[in-house]
């Protein structure tokens, strides 16, 4: 038989298809008998290269025009093989094809669709401050608070030297996986910019279970998955005390300046300016924002909208 050049017959003898949960890949595997008009030299890239292309090449999409309302619509190839059939001379070949995707079907009242996972994690740890004044405070802690007079309160100190407390803290880890093909979610330029925008800064609206001003991003990170896959990672603060701290006024040799009782004569609250911004854009790194932070927010999209 002279050496083949093409694809003479292709026809799918078998198919499995396998949709996992929220944190498992949905697969389609499927087998296709091709025939080829000669016979192939399986050590010729080339000529295997014909035999293998009966699926396109890595990482083409499963259909035509890729959609988030079809359970299959935003799969890609991975991985091909091909078998010799026995007794072909190397002509006919089992070929197997794995196409899978990171979306999950989501089904609730008004939602039919793929959706990329949402993940979050809440630790709630004390943050452990030195404490000359303890509630109820004149003047409450609050974001982007520098104070210069004495911020009220029960006097808990011993001759300038505060007492050790622990206040409640909690840390926020909200974290998604986009898509850099996705459009809607940008490429990762436009992911590194906008985590350069959130970090550091309070949420000037409401933000999950918060409303303005309540809790901040202390970082972002983004990290690649696979292939077009990336996880985008942000680190969140709130704090009762919105991250200040005592500071007692002090002398000229730099200790704290009593009064007539021996406390600190005058405390200050004083914290770090962060600034604002809308900490729900991180959102629209997902291919809906407003599922995206449904999720988020309640643990499921059972709830939405």
């Amino acid at each position: 038989m002279p050496a083949a050049t093409a694809i003479s017959r292709s026809a799918i003898t078998a198919q499995n298809f396998s949709e996992g949960g929220p944190s498992q890949a949905s697969t389609y595997t499927v087998m296709r008998r091709v025939t080829m008009d000669g016979t192939v030299d399986v050590e010729n890239a080339t000529q295997m290269a014909l035999v293998l292309g009966a699926f396109g090449t890595p990482l083409s999409s499963l259909r035509a025009t890729m959609v988030l309302t079809e359970r299959m619509g935003m799969m890609r190839l991975r991985t091909v093989s091909a078998t010799p059939v026995p007794n072909t001379e190397s002509s006919v070949f089992d070929v197997t094809a794995k196409y899978d995707q990171l979306y999950t079907w989501n089904k609730a009242t008004s939602l039919e669709k793929l959706q990329l996972p949402v993940e979050v994690d809440f630790d709630a740890t004390p943050r452990s401050v030195l404490m000359y004044r303890s509630p109820s405070f004149t003047t409450q802690p609050s974001a982007d608070l520098n104070t210069t007079t004495d911020i009220g309160g029960t006097k808990v100190d011993y001759a300038g030297k505060p007492i050790q407390a622990l206040i409640p803290q909690m840390t926020v880890r909200v974290s998604m996986i986009f898509d850099c093909t996705n459009a809607s979610s940008g490429t990762l330029v436009s992911v590194y910019d906008k985590i350069n925008t959130l970090s550091g800064k309070w949420n000037s609206a409401t933000f999950l279970h918060w409303g303005a001003d309540q809790v901040y991003c202390e970082s972002g990170s983004v990290s690649q998955i696979r292939d077009e896959y990336y996880r985008a990672t942000f680190n969140l603060r709130w704090d009762l005390w919105y991250g200040c701290e005592q500071q007692p006024k002090t002398d000229i040799w730099g200790k704290p300046a009593l009064d007539s009782s021996g406390s600190a004569n005058t405390v200050t609250w004083k914290s770090l300016v962060r600034g604002s911004a809308n900490l729900s854009n991180m959102f629209t790194l997902s291919s809906d924002s407003t599922v995206a932070a449904q999720i988020a927010k309640e643990g499921s999209f059972l709830t939405y909208p």
